[in-house]
Formats: C-alpha cells, structure tokens, sequence
C-alpha cells in the first residue's frame, strides 16, 4: 500500500515539473517567433530607416537573452537591462509617424502583437521563476528514504536477492532526485531550456528579409 501511494506521488511530481519544463520552452518559442514576426510587420511601413532601428533593437534584446543563456532565471533574478532594451522596441514604436491609411492599418497590427509579446515575455519569465513547492519537495525526499530505509532493514531471506532489492531502489530514487531537481530549474543541469529559438530568429532575419 505505502509503495503504491508512494508510486502515485512520484509520478505526479514528475508529472508536474516535466509540464512546467515544457511549458517554458514552448514560450521561449514563442517569445523568439514574435519576435521575427515582429519585424516582419514593421517592413510594411515602407520605411527602411525605421526597418533598420527595429531591426537594431530586436537584435540588441535578442543579444542580451543569447548571451545571458537564461543564467539570471536560473538564479532566480530578473535582468533590469533586457527589461530596458525590450522597451526600447516599444519606444520605436510609440514614435512611428504616418500620413496614410495603409500605415494606420499597419500600426494597429504591429501595437497589438507587441502588446501579445510583452504578455509571452512576461508569462515566459514568470514561468521560468516557478518552482516546485518546498514542502512538496521535502514530502517526496522523507518519503523516498524512508522507502529506502525500510529496505534496508527488511529481513530477506536470500542476502543477495536483499542486496539487489535494496540497490535497485536506491538507484531509482536517485534518478528520480536528479530528474525533479534538474526540471523543476530549466536552466541549470543536464536538461537545459538554451536561448538557441532566438539565435534561429536572427539568424531567419539575416538570411531572409
């Protein structure tokens, strides 16, 4: 019964960081594909000069997320200069000037999915922060070594058949430990979220546009 009930929690644990691993990733993506789209939309301006400084900010941010590789996240900070440089693009933005109907079309399109990038940025951060709760965590470990420990002082009756028992389950406790630390931070460990969606972004800018 206890390895049952033990069994189910585990897997939820695992269940539950491996969901926020992947939710994370999937807004990086995210973040680096608005990010392209972003210029795209500011090539229907027609004006080069404005193409050029919104293609100067985008790459300026997508510098910073390259060069940090998450490692601020990781630690569990914030970075007040991708903060800056993010805006910047906003700034650009706020001082587009237009004299016609087409841009007036094209502005409304281009606030709106900026307004949407600034949402993905904001709940790819905020997911990047989550962690597991600690008094989940610790629950999973005093569970995982009591299991252990009640292995090792059961009584088998062949040595051997108790030794392979026992070094089994503590195999599988440690790979289970390892696996729920290294999710539970995407940035740190064996399982690392990289910043390579937005190298792709540039480079997709460099080469098509």
């Amino acid at each position: 019964m206890f390895g049952t009930l033990y069994g189910i929690m585990a897997a939820f644990v695992v269940f539950e960081v491996w969901n926020q691993y992947n939710t994370t990733s999937q807004l990086v993506d995210k973040e680096a594909q608005g990010l392209e789209r972003l210029f795209r939309l500011s090539l229907y301006f027609r004006d080069d000069k404005f193409t050029k400084k919104m293609l100067a900010a985008i790459k300026n941010y997508a510098d910073l997320v390259i060069t940090d590789k998450f490692r601020g996240l990781g630690n569990g900070e914030r970075s007040a200069e991708m903060g800056k440089a993010f805006r910047k693009i906003s700034e650009l933005i706020r001082d587009i000037r237009f004299n016609d109907n087409h841009d007036s079309v094209i502005f409304h399109h281009i606030v709106d999915h900026y307004g949407q990038l600034g949402l993905t940025r904001t709940e790819r951060i905020n997911q990047s922060l989550t962690r597991l709760p600690i008094l989940l965590k610790a629950f999973l470990y005093t569970s995982s070594l009591f299991a252990l420990l009640t292995f090792i002082l059961m009584p088998f009756s062949n040595m051997y058949y108790g030794f392979l028992a026992t070094g089994s389950l503590g195999f599988v406790l440690a790979m289970v430990f390892q696996l729920v630390e290294d999710l539970d931070n995407p940035f740190v460990g064996y399982w690392n979220i990289t910043p390579e969606p937005f190298e792709r972004t540039i480079r997709h800018i460099e080469e098509d546009y």
